[in-house]
């Protein structure tokens, strides 16, 4: 539950995101710490971010059907492709993300570090313990 839930939650975060520079004071400071990038014009659209929100939502999901809290859609074999996908996914941003660090902003650098890719590697670790766990069951 606390995957689903840190899922659910950054993929709100998101929607909210589409129309707010929550909880940052504008967009260039949003820009700056979020994204990594100076300026206004380093913001994703809102459907690039509907994107990733929506996704993150249906990865939420995912876990709920894995855990088998909800039925799953399709085969088996599907929801642990997509566990481990999942899985994969947030570790290739959780590590990743440091390499990021080099060519970002300062504020960007600073967050990424204590928030954002140990949280990315957080979902991972807990993804994989879901999709072991699914696999044994």
């Amino acid at each position: 539950m606390t995957l689903t839930t840190l899922l659910a939650a950054v993929g709100v975060l998101h929607f909210v995101w589409m129309f707010s520079t929550w909880p940052l004071k504008d967009p260039v400071s949003f820009a700056r710490t979020l994204i990594g990038r100076a300026g206004e014009d380093g913001l994703p659209s809102r459907p690039a971010t509907a994107a990733v929100g929506l996704a993150l939502l249906g990865a939420a999901v995912l876990t709920l059907m894995a855990n088998d809290n909800i039925p799953r859609l399709g085969p088996d074999w599907l929801t642990l492709t997509g566990m481990y996908g999942l899985a994969a996914v947030m570790f290739l941003r959780g590590a990743g993300g440091y390499l990021m660090n080099s060519r970002a902003t300062p504020e960007f650098r600073h967050w990424n570090s204590v928030l954002y890719s140990p949280l990315c590697l957080t979902l991972a670790a807990l993804a994989t313990t879901v999709a072991v766990s699914a696999t044994r069951r």
